[in-house]
Parts: C-alpha cells; sequence; structure tokens
C-alpha cells in the first residue's frame, strides 16, 4: 500500500498505525501464523499498540461470528429448502424451482449491484464506521422482518407472505454487499499490512470452524425436529428458530466491527457520482495491467463456480450411474468435506498472502481451480480398488469417490484461496483513497455473471455434464494465467509507483 496522500492528511491523524508497506518487513514463520487464533491475538507477535490489539481481535471476532451467522440462514443451504418445500406444496414444483432461482440471484446480484454506489457516497468521508452503524440497524431490521414473514409462513403460504421473505432477504443482501467494501477499507486503515494475511486467515479459519460445530450441534437437530410429520407449521417454525439465532449473531458480530477503533485516512476531495465512479473504473481497467488482471480472476472465478453449482448432478450421471440416489445420500459428506477444506486452507492461505504476497497466493489458487475440475472428471475413470463401507449409509466409499472428494476438497481451497489473496489485494493495490471504488466497481460490473448456472444448465441439458466441467477446466486456466501475469508487489514496490500500489494515471489523481 502507498504513503497516505499529504494533502489528505489532517493535524493531529495519526497516520502511522494505519497506512502500510506492501512488502512485510519482517515476515512470518509458518509456525507463527499457524499458531495465531482469537485466544492469542492480542499476547501474539503482532506489532503495535494497544489500539491495533484491539482492532486485530475484534476485526476476528467481527469476521468469525459474522460467518456463523449466516450459516443460519445460508441461502443456498438453509432458506432454499424452506422456500422449495412450502411454495411446492403451495403452488407446485415448477414455481419452487423459480422461487429458488430467484432467492439465489437476489443473494448473489443484490450483494454486488449496490457497492460501486455505496463507495461513491462514501469516499469522501474521512471515517467509514458511522455509516457501518447506520448499515447494522438496517440489516437487523431486514433480518426481523426475515424471521416475521417465516412466522407468517408457518401458517399461510401466500403472495403478500413470500412478497415480505424476498424482500427482507434483499434488504440483508444489500447491506452484506455495501458492508463488505465498507470492512475492506476499514481493514485497511486498522490491520498492519504485514499481518493483514493471518487476520484476513485467522477470521475465515475460526468461522468455518464454529461453522462445523454449530452446523452439527445446533442446526441439524432444529432441522431434524419434527422432520417426519411433513408439517408445513412445524418445518416453518424450525427455520424461525434458525433465523432468530442468525440474526442475534449477526447484530453481535456487527457490533464487534463498530466497537474497534477507526482513525481517520487518506480519502477523496469530494463525494462523487456514481456515473464518475463508473468512468474511472473503466480507466483503470485500460491503464492498470493488475487491476485488469484482477478483472479477469473475478470473470473466471464465476465460471469455476459452476463446478459447485453443478457438482451433484455430476456425480448422479457419471459416479454412480446404475444407482443415482447414492450420491444425494452422500450429501451431509460432500458438505463436510467442502467446509472442512476451507477450514484448513485459511491459515496456510493467510501465511502465504503474509511470506509471499497476494500475486502467490492467486497463482497457487489458480493451480487448484485447474486440478479440481479434472479429478472430477477422472473419478468416474478410475477403477474400484477397494470398497469400504460408509457409517450410517448404504454406500461404500471406493477410489472414485476418493478421488472425487478430492475434487471437492479442491474446490474448496481454491475457494479460500480466491477470498483471502483477493482481499489482500483488494486491501493492498487499491489507491487508499479510492479503496471503496476500487473494490465496488468489479463487483458491481461483474454481478450480471451471477446467472451463469443459467447458462450452464443449459450447456449440461443439451451437451451434457462431463461437456461442463471441461468448460470449467478451461475457467481455471483463464484465473492460472491472469494471476500469473500480475506484477509481484515487491516489483512494484521498487518502481516507486504513486497512488497506491497500481500504475500512476490520470483516474488515480481526479477529484
Amino acid at each position: 500500500m502507498s504513503r497516505p496522500d499529504p494533502e489528505n492528511a489532517k493535524p493531529g491523524v495519526r497516520l502511522s498505525d494505519t497506512t502500510f508497506s506492501a512488502v512485510p518487513a519482517q515476515p512470518l514463520s509458518g509456525a507463527e501464523h499457524l499458531a495465531a487464533g482469537l485466544a492469542s491475538a492480542a499476547a501474539s507477535g503482532f506489532r503495535g499498540g494497544p489500539v491495533s490489539r484491539r482492532n486485530y481481535v475484534l476485526g476476528i471476532l467481527n469476521g468469525a461470528l459474522g460467518t456463523v451467522a449466516y450459516d443460519f440462514i445460508h441461502p443456498d443451504l438453509i432458506l432454499a429448502g424452506l422456500v422449495f418445500t412450502l411454495s411446492r406444496t403451495a403452488y407446485g414444483e415448477g414455481v419452487a424451482f423459480f422461487l429458488v432461482a430467484v432467492l439465489s440471484i437476489i443473494n448473489k446480484g443484490g450483494s454486488l449491484l449496490p457497492q460501486l454506489y455505496v463507495s461513491s457516497l462514501l469516499e469522501h468521508r474521512p471515517r467509514k464506521r458511522p455509516f457501518y452503524v447506520l448499515l447494522t440497524f438496517i440489516r437487523g431490521g431486514g433480518a426481523a422482518a426475515l424471521v416475521l414473514s417465516i412466522w407468517l409462513l408457518a401458517s399461510r403460504v401466500d403472495a403478500l407472505a413470500l412478497a415480505m421473505f424476498f424482500i427482507s432477504f434483499l434488504v440483508i443482501a444489500s447491506c452484506m454487499g455495501a458492508g463488505h467494501v465498507i470492512t475492506l477499507d476499514m481493514f485497511g486503515r486498522m490491520i498492519k499490512m504485514d499481518r493483514i494475511g493471518s487476520f484476513l486467515g485467522t477470521r475465515e479459519f475460526l468461522g468455518g470452524a464454529l461453522s462445523l460445530v454449530a452446523g452439527l450441534v445446533i442446526v441439524q437437530p432444529i432441522l431434524a425436529r419434527g422432520q417426519a410429520a411433513a408439517d408445513n407449521a412445524v418445518l416453518a417454525f424450525n427455520y424461525f428458530l434458525l433465523g432468530i439465532v442468525g440474526s442475534t449473531l449477526t447484530v453481535v458480530s456487527m457490533t464487534a466491527l463498530i466497537l474497534c477503533r477507526e482513525e481517520e485516512g487518506p480519502r477523496a476531495r469530494r463525494r462523487t457520482t456514481f456515473l464518475e465512479s463508473l468512468i474511472r473504473g473503466w480507466r483503470w481497467l485500460k491503464r492498470n495491467r493488475d487491476y485488469r488482471a484482477y478483472f479477469w480472476l473475478r470473470v473466471a472465478f464465476r465460471v469455476n463456480d459452476l463446478g459447485l453449482a453443478f457438482f451433484i448432478p455430476y456425480g448422479e450421471q457419471r459416479l454412480r450411474p446404475g444407482d443415482p440416489g447414492a450420491v444425494v445420500v452422500l450429501g451431509g459428506l460432500f458438505v463436510a468435506t467442502f467446509k472442512l477444506s476451507r477450514v484448513l486452507s485459511s491459515l496456510l492461505w493467510g501465511w502465504t498472502v503474509d511470506r509471499y504476497g497476494d500475486r502467490a497466493c492467486l497463482v497457487w489458487t489458480g493451480m487448484c481451480f485447474v486440478l479440481a475440475p479434472i479429478l472430477a472428471l477422472a473419478a468416474p475413470l478410475a477403477p474400484g480398488a477397494f470398497a469400504v463401507p460408509i457409517p450410517m449409509t448404504e454406500t461404500v466409499l471406493d477410489l472414485p469417490l476418493v478421488v472425487y472428494l478430492l475434487a471437492l476438497a479442491g474446490i474448496g481451497t481454491a475457494y479460500q484461496g480466491s477470498i483471502i489473496g483477493g482481499n489482500r489485494f483488494l486491501i493492498g493495490r487499491a489507491p487508499p483513497r479510492r479503496r471503496l471504488s476500487y473494490i465496488g466497481f468489479l463487483n458491481t460490473v461483474t454481478s450480471p455473471l451471477t446467472l451463469l448456472p443459467v447458462l450452464g444448465a443449459v450447456v449440461a441439458a443439451h451437451l451434457g455434464v462431463t461437456a461442463l466441467f471441461v468448460a470449467i477446466v478451461g475457467g481455471g486456466l483463464l484465473y492460472l494465467v491472469w494471476s500469473i501475469r500480475m506484477r509481484p508487489e515487491a516489483e512494484m514496490l521498487a518502481r516507486g509507483r504513486r497512488g497506491g500500489v497500481g500504475e500512476p494515471e490520470s483516474a488515480e489523481v481526479g477529484p
């Protein structure tokens, strides 16, 4: 990250604790990083004053609790089941599938689209936390309305209750998107850059670990209550309980970030319009080689994301063609494998980012994105070799299934590398006073790609799921090629770039 803009610095504001070099002065060893965690964050090797340690711990608490809270109202894994079951009974299966698709689109599109607009509203403000406080109240209200709509769905499934449900979730998704750009900007000023990798990795690690425990101890037992009765009222009440827990944890998570100490940092001279922010973003794409590379990484990620969306259908068709129900039975094993791979790889990616930089993390992530679909394609071709009964199921663990689970672990590992390496890229290489729009522009312009699963379904229906996974290998190669084309942070710092780590250009020195 560059030095603070002198014309934006104010007397009395301590910027020494909030802006840092892009190259770690003393990289942490693997042992130091793997030992990092919430309990020891304040007392470990984290260098900085009490405010820095306070922000480090509260930021990790915010991420860990936020991850767990989201799992209680996860649109794909939790809420989709509620919508599909209740709407199928009331309107039929066709409408139910449509409503589930709408929920997925709201989740992704609703969180990505408003980010650039929010950026244009806030970049000129020296502090972003006051807006985050307002965001907490709005999201809390959306969560309360969502819980109320689930309560209404327990007694009646009609257009009014469903509309309230979807509007409430749209508010939540929009707040999540706005909160994402705000928190990354705050982290860039509150957390030392040579520890941002361990910070992000520990957030993801603890959040994933707590999610695994919460899923087994709380979520699954609640969902299993009254399942045999097939009573919509009982079903909706179970989701109502999950909504209450998730909403409470969400507010607690956001409160943790509110309690952080935010200092003023570089900021834009004046508020810019959405159109000005859009034009500036296109200039960055044209003139900044690394920003352009990361744009293609985001495009490639959406292609790679199809691997997870069609993982179960591919397994049904190719892995167990004689017994399609066998793969569905293993859904719990698939979820556990995916989450565990993300949890275990979080600390590794965080260490990689701190020691070798964001480019190294993204290059290895690209390799994982290439390897994962190749393993999925190879799994049906593997010989049986052995057959070990899986407890509590009627299926067996053989070599094809092992290879298929490795493919899923590769997807989970790549997801986590993309998150940690990508966030480090955005925090560290953005012009400090334009960090919000630097992040928001990419998310906004790539938001239409959230509709790619529809195209994926067309390809799978006409050419087969195997052809789709071959295309996903191409997405992994695209990710790998563009990550290699990025310049290492050390090289960019040596060249003395101004206005952020990216190339100097008029878009970065504008209003």
